[in-house]
């Protein structure tokens, strides 16, 4: 019976592992990968379930994007004006 249940733990501590790595290959992308390793480590296969669904879409990543471009554009604005 302790036989089992240790390869019990050891298959479910395997499957808690592989949804943190999951988890953060989903959100990686988005350079949010700790975020996503900690949700799979919490919660495990539902961790994962939650980063799925909550992962950024296509829209929120043109707008990362785009407001990172106008950063540029005021920075590099800013370093024109004072000389630099």
């Amino acid at each position: 019976m302790a036989d089992a249940v240790r390869q019990m733990l050891k298959i479910l501590g395997a499957v808690w592992l592989m949804s943190a790595t999951a988890a953060a290959a989903l959100l990686s992308r988005d350079d949010r990968a700790g975020a996503g390793f900690l949700w799979g480590l919490a919660l495990g296969p539902i961790g994962l379930i939650v980063v799925w669904v909550r992962r950024p879409t296509w829209e929120h990543r043109w707008a990362r994007a785009r407001a990172g471009a106008e950063a540029r554009r005021k920075e590099q604005a800013w370093r024109e004006w004072r000389g630099h």
